[in-house]
């Protein structure tokens, strides 16, 4: 565990951070029993199989098997660090986290909640100052912005001013050196003048998963201002790679897919038609972390980008890159209008909706743009088996045989060249510098030993109970736990008893380093197939039973030396030793004990 913030922080946080609380601000929980269900984030599912115990402070999915407390649901949904989950929750709950050895991080920490603190200040500046601009009101009405939008999206106004923004943030208490650091002003090479970096632009604040803002858009409401969009510059609170627009609200209604979108106005304007699950991304290439965060919330996305050339290229790159990232991505196009924001004023929202029972993948979408670049003069001989050859190139490095099939009939169809042609020109076309076709064949779990299920049982009805402890510590605190994890659990479980403390899960888990043991424990804390308090006495004894199998085939290794040594008082010794560890089995079966 990290050495500068101390275990009484982590857990006033842990106490202070309601499990059910913070999870249900991110998921839809339902009620099951004195539990919770929901549809886990971390993979795609359609039957809840993510538990949530707050009496114990923890979750756990029996899907994918995430789990641990409340620290670690932050950490994999925000996609952070320890130190970064407890900051997050220490700022939302007001915890004071005063502990740091770490004189640079503690600084680096003040500054990013500085950072935090002076983008929240600009955007409610920005949401003012739109109120007093005709200039942009009338901009905003022009869009169809209504003002149920504007609030919703707390979209603004920078002043076409130099030092606006920047004189009130002084007012504010701000610093020059966080204005600059903020990504809200620019420093003058020639003069060392700090100014405003927005200024006569609708301000679109941009927030992270949780809702925190963390820069800025700006488009400019004139038609002669370049560039049209202009965005806040990376900072240490705002990496463009790692966020995407709207989807801290986004992930309220994503139940069944995502739709990804070029830019703000597009995510805005499908907002106002009702259409609340766009999301767009800050650049014009997806990243990794973009493509994690998006399959983290639905594994279905639907593409709309821009009509034009540049729109297009950016829909196959992108595409292209989400479905080599194994999500289930189709392509919407607009032939009506240059982007969504264009074809909702135009057409409403249930026109747009429709298009989606007409969206492709992207190798059907390749295909197409492939084929329209032919135009008219496409239905000839010559040029169906130019375009089929193109199409070869398309389709040549998918290694799936039921889609590879299924794109050979589209060719197929559309060049009028026999499928088996295509596949004999296919095969060629690889010339053997193809990877191999690769089957994934699931693993099997282990099978996992009587002796180790038994263990699991124990922990977990001792972790509910400790006058079920009281009752059987002296045979406990005989039995030898596997090494690692488990035995370390009960260890810390008969500490806290013997001192006559609460075994509290969450606080346990926020002790534990590897999160390969925190899914676990987590799982053996949650799993309700474990919680038959009567089978006590019979876990116990398959442990015990098993603790001195091991112990005869320890001491016959004795006796078998003892015998080759001609050590025959030793070897007589060992064999008595034997016989008196099977009575004691033969005792524990016949419930004697």
């Amino acid at each position: 565990m990290p050495g500068y913030i101390k275990q009484n922080k982590i857990d006033e946080i842990l106490y202070k951070a309601d499990i059910f609380s913070v999870i249900n601000s991110y998921i839809t929980l339902n009620k099951s029993g004195n539990q919770y269900k929901a549809i886990c984030p971390f993979h795609n599912e359609k039957t809840p199989s993510l538990i949530v115990t707050p009496h114990k402070g923890l979750f756990h999915c029996f899907g994918c098997g995430a789990g641990g407390n409340v620290i670690n649901f932050v950490m994999k949904i925000e996609n952070l660090s320890f130190v970064e989950a407890v900051n997050l929750l220490a700022d939302r709950y007001n915890i004071q986290l005063e502990d740091y050895n770490d004189k640079a991080l503690m600084e680096k920490h003040n500054l990013n909640k500085r950072l935090y603190s002076i983008n929240k200040d600009a955007a409610n500046i920005f949401y003012k100052q739109l109120r007093y601009s005709f200039q942009a009101k009338d901009y905003a009405l022009s869009r169809a912005l209504t003002e149920a939008i504007l609030r919703e999206f707390a979209i603004g106004y920078a002043k076409n001013d130099w030092n606006s923004l920047l004189n009130n943030l002084l007012k504010k208490g701000y610093t020059k050196t966080e204005f600059l650091k903020s990504g809200l002003g620019n420093k003058s090479a020639k003069s060392d003048t700090i100014y405003d970096k927005f200024r006569g632009r609708l301000m679109f604040p941009i927030q992270d998963i949780s809702g925190r803002v963390i820069g800025f858009g700006g488009r400019t409401i004139n038609k002669n201002d370049n560039p049209k969009y202009l965005n806040t510059a990376e900072t240490d609170i705002f990496v463009k790679g790692r966020h995407l627009y709207n989807l801290n609200r986004a992930k309220a209604f994503c139940q069944d897919y995502l739709l990804l979108v070029e830019g703000y106005m597009d995510v805005v304007a499908l907002a106002s038609a009702g259409i609340k699950n766009a999301i767009a991304s800050l650049g014009t290439a997806l990243t990794t972390n973009q493509a994690l965060l998006i399959k983290q919330y639905n594994k279905t996305v639907y593409l709309s980008y821009d009509s034009d050339a540049a729109g297009v290229s950016a829909t196959i790159r992108n595409a292209q890159f989400l479905d080599d990232m194994g999500l289930d991505v189709k392509i919407i196009t607009l032939s009506k209008a240059k982007d969504p924001d264009e074809f909702i004023r135009k057409f409403g929202a249930n026109e747009f909706l429709s298009l989606i029972d007409k969206s492709v993948d992207v190798y059907i979408y390749k295909l197409n743009q492939s084929q329209k670049a032919y135009g008219a003069k496409f239905d000839t001989d010559e040029n169906r088996a130019k375009y089929a050859s193109n199409a070869l190139q398309i389709i040549s490095k998918i290694s799936d045989v039921i889609r590879l099939e299924t794109y050979i009939n589209y060719i197929s169809g559309i060049s009028k060249i026999p499928k088996g042609t295509i596949k004999q020109q296919l095969e060629k076309y690889k010339q053997g510098d193809i990877e191999p076709i690769k089957f994934q064949v699931k693993q099997k779990d282990e099978p996992k030993q009587g002796n180790i299920t038994a263990q699991e049982k124990i922990i977990n009805i001792l972790s509910n109970n400790s006058e079920i402890y009281q009752n059987y510590k002296y045979k406990l605190k005989n039995l030898e736990f596997k090494e690692g994890i488990l035995k370390d659990t009960l260890e810390f479980i008969i500490i806290a008893y013997e001192n006559n403390k609460i075994f509290t899960p969450s606080e346990y888990i926020s002790l534990l380093n590897n999160e390969n043991d925190v899914q676990y424990i987590s799982k053996i804390l949650l799993d309700n197939k474990f919680v038959d308090k009567s089978q006590m006495l019979g876990y116990i004894n398959i442990v015990s039973i098993d603790n001195i199998n091991k112990n005869i085939a320890d001491t016959k290794l004795k006796y078998t030396h003892a015998l080759k040594t001609n050590n025959v008082i030793l070897a007589n010794d060992y064999l008595m030793q034997i016989n008196e560890l099977k009575k004691s089995i033969e005792i524990i079966k016949g419930g004697a004990i």
